[in-house]
């Protein structure tokens, strides 16, 4: 029942009730489930089950709501239900806080209250009052209060608040308080508080706490001991320095800036110094500068800047004073600045790049500054010159891209050796034209694509190859010279599609659909620019190089080349009738979801013309099963001793068809209920929701997220990859390289609380397992304990872990790690 409150005086027209006194207009409409009761002589309005008052600023609910003319108040309390427990408790709204109680009294008119056995909720923080009063300027005063983020009405853990004032969306000011645990008061508690509340206008600056390092092989100390400053509502920095006891230490500062819907990102900038101690006393300087850039796509329809920087001066991702080391094994680190600009309307646009490979294990670092490139999409010149559909539909696609690169030792980068990376630089053009059209013959079933493709690179730097007579051995010089070349080929494709049905018996009426798409196309390369040849090898004999092998766009051809490529694809559908399906009355079952040929010709080749014959397989026959198969095979003979590839048909020197190359099938398997598959897809989109780059190993691997709604899952992914060895020599005469993994992930609800879960990857060509870990997981409502051990492979560890769930708290947290140099 909803009632509009306008004029006091008598009841009319049934549930209208009248109202005289100007104080009262503020409520726009009330309603009761059960009955509402006017008390004419005492100017009183009874309210019994599911109350509701509303008014412009403010919504109250409850069991039972008396709304007093005289007092110009409004008193709400709860129910009780046949248990005695109470229900339907006073829940009282204004703006975006929430205030739940066992009795509200409201006053309209200085819009004052008194709240006993209040609960706020305001994001993740809930505030229990014993007893509080709201003052006029919004401002509530309350004594015998609980500060916690557990939603329980008797939380796991409070900080018990003596007195306190709460000023809304801005802070909490308190007296003394104490932590309790379990409803248990402990040691430890501050003499007074300032809690900050939501209003990000308002944040304050603050310690973060440390994490203590038992041991390490820098010894003990202590890891981001930080400094938190809010700079405004776009832009906060974090201050962090660690320490050990052998004298490493560092520091660094993290920067994290947004601006809604325009741009995001997050700037670190660090320096560590690493010391071995005694007896070697080596030390080591680190610098880090790690800059992640992103704009939204509709920040701007022209421009286009991002950026992804993970720059460590070492070259080594291991060193590193976090124990716990993410990255420890990485070998390389990429970092790139990309700016882009496009022309809305046109199709064209241009993109310039700068981009720098580090590698760990080489010791090299390749720097490309810049990349510029000018492309187009495809355009129709022709579309509005000629009336042939043919010629209509004839697009052009063109590139031209330059860069300059330098691939150096990362000696000198830490020598401060510009000079010599300078010297390291080399410079080069490439374009590249494509037309292309479609048509198609026999009333369009057979499709048939005709495209040329021609392109040029313009090279500043080439080798040169001498012979030295004192060493009878070749130089290969790199000289700064300019050349050109160039490569044409003219492709022709055709393809269709073949459609079979296959109608079963049975009370389904199942029907077998199986689609064969077959292609062939030619292509023809003449040779435009051939290689060098010159008496410059051992006792100078012929060697045949390209100039261009060492250049920025390498090039190297020997003679014309005019390929038949052909291929055939299959799938195969069952298709029947089916309850389950309300709308098609139909369920549909891939079988194969592709089945696949493929080879090539070579028709100017003076032998050995035919390729490997590539077969692949990918089938889903459920949907927690998935299995990919490939594997090539040759036609031409092989030598009995070396098992090297001859040039004549196996089935005249070997007299057999042919020889298997390479195999490989590839298995994985996800074991669990119908039920936990679907929280699985839940996971993924929710972490697909997340850009930290964090989380994209969780949005390609959902199945690995500790989910306590899953009882239970196993993953299996098994590899098995053959493949034939054509080189045999007398220390390895192996006929078949094999590689054998097996990697098994998985966990278990031991209770509603705790989770046991183990990963392992096991080589079973070897029998041996390489990596794995175990982990232990306790879900303790507002706290979660996590315990991961690696027992096995080269970063042995342990890490105990007790935090917080909150976001509020999530500095909250005690940490106990070993790292692998002490197990």
């Amino acid at each position: 029942m909803c009632v509009p409150l306008n004029l006091f005086g008598q009841v009319s027209g049934g549930d209208t009730i009248y109202i005289n006194d100007d104080s009262m207009n503020s409520i726009s409409k009330y309603s009761a489930r059960d009955s509402i009761y006017a008390d004419l002589k005492k100017k009183q309005l009874h309210l019994y089950g599911e109350a509701t008052v509303e008014t412009e600023d403010m919504n109250l609910k409850a069991g039972y709501i008396l709304v007093d003319m005289n007092t110009e108040e409004i008193t709400a309390t709860y129910l009780l239900d046949e248990e005695g427990n109470m229900i339907e408790k006073p829940l009282f709204t204004m703006g975006n806080d929430e205030v739940e109680a066992q009795t509200l009294k409201y006053n309209l008119s200085t819009k004052k209250a008194y709240i006993e056995a209040v609960k706020i909720k305001q994001d993740e923080m809930y505030l229990y009052m014993g007893r509080a009063k709201r003052q006029a300027n919004e401002e509530i005063h309350f004594v015998e209060g609980r500060f916690t983020t557990c939603d329980l009405d008797e939380p796991h853990y409070h900080f018990q608040l003596s007195k306190a004032v709460l000023v809304p969306n801005k802070r909490i000011v308190t007296g003394p308080m104490n932590l309790y645990i379990a409803g248990v008061p402990t040691p430890l508690g501050l003499p007074f508080s300032y809690i900050p509340q939501k209003d990000q206008s308002d944040r304050t600056h603050g310690i973060l706490f440390p994490e203590f390092v038992p041991m390490s092989e820098y010894g003990f100390g202590l890891n981001n001991l930080g400094y938190y400053i809010p700079i405004n509502d776009r832009v906060q920095t974090f201050i962090y320095g660690s320490i050990y006891s052998r004298g490493s230490w560092g520091v660094r500062n993290v920067t994290e800036y947004a601006k809604r819907y325009k741009f995001k990102g997050n700037l670190e900038l660090g320096f560590e110094q690493f010391r071995s101690g005694f007896p070697t006393n080596k030390n080591l300087n680190n610098i880090k500068f790690l800059w992640t850039h992103r704009q939204e796509a509709t920040a701007n329809p022209k421009w286009n800047f991002n950026t992804n920087i993970n720059f460590i001066s070492s070259n080594n991702t291991k060193n590193n004073l976090d124990p716990l080391n993410n990255d420890y094994f990485k070998n390389t680190l990429l970092s790139d600045i990309n700016l882009n600009r496009s022309f809305p309307g046109k199709p064209y646009r241009i993109s310039a790049k700068i981009s720098l490979n580090q590698n760990s294990q080489t010791k090299n670092i390749a720097l490309t500054s810049p990349i510029i490139n000018f492309s187009t999409n495809q355009f129709f010149p022709l579309k509005k010159l000629l009336k042939a559909e043919i010629f209509q539909r004839l697009g052009v696609i063109y590139n031209i891209e330059g860069q300059n690169r330098s691939t150096f030792k990362d000696s000198l980068l830490r020598n401060g050796d510009f000079g010599g990376i300078g010297q390291q630089f080399m410079y080069g053009l490439r374009q590249r034209i494509t037309i292309q059209t479609t048509g198609g013959i026999f009333k369009n079933v057979l499709k048939l694509t005709p495209s040329i493709n021609y392109g040029t690179i313009l090279n500043f730097q080439q080798i040169n190859k001498s012979y030295d007579a004192a060493t009878n051995s070749t130089l290969t010089d790199t000289i700064n010279k300019v050349g050109l070349a160039h490569d044409l080929s003219l492709n022709l494709s055709a393809t269709t599609a073949l459609y079979t049905y296959y109608r079963f018996v049975g009370k389904n009426k199942p029907i077998m659909r199986h689609v064969l798409t077959p292609t062939v196309s030619f292509s023809y390369k003449p040779l435009l620019t051939k290689n060098r040849e010159d008496f410059v090898g051992v006792n100078m004999a012929p060697i045949t190089y390209s100039p261009f092998s060492n250049s920025v766009y390498q090039y190297s051809a020997t003679k014309d080349q005019a390929l038949i490529n052909f291929g055939v694809n299959n799938t195969f559908e069952l298709k029947r009738k089916s309850d389950k399906d309300t709308v098609t009355g139909f369920q549909k079952i891939r079988i194969i979801d592709a089945f696949s040929v493929s080879g090539s010709y070579d028709v100017l080749r003076d032998s050995m013309n035919l390729s490997n014959l590539n077969i692949s397989l990918r089938i889903s026959p459920v949907k927690w099963l998935n299995i990919v198969g490939n594997s090539s095979v040759s036609f031409y003979g092989w030598d009995a001793t070396t098992n090297a590839t001859v040039k004549e048909f196996a089935l005249k020197h070997n007299k057999k068809l042919g020889r298997s190359m390479t195999n490989s099938i590839a298995t994985t398997i996800t074991i669990t209920s119908k039920e936990s598959r679907e929280k699985i897809e839940e996971n993924k989109e929710l972490v697909s929701q997340n850009w930290q780059a964090d989380y994209d190993y969780f949005y390609l691997h959902p199945e690995r997220i500790v989910d306590f709604r899953i009882p239970w899952k196993i993953n299996i992914s098994h590899q098995f990859n053959i493949n034939r060895n054509t080189y045999k020599t007398p220390y390895n005469n192996k006929e078949f390289q094999l590689i054998h993994t097996l990697n098994i992930d998985g966990d278990i609800s031991i209770t509603k609380r705790w989770k046991l879960g183990a990963v392992l990857n096991i080589d079973l060509k070897d029998k041996k397992v390489t990596n794995g870990y175990f982990s232990l997981n306790r879900d303790m409502h507002c706290w979660a304990l996590s315990f991961r051990w690696t027992p096995i492979g080269y970063n042995k560890s342990f890490l105990l872990t007790i935090r917080n769930t909150s976001s509020l708290f999530k500095d909250a947290k005690l940490d106990f790690r070993k790292p692998p140099a002490f197990l």
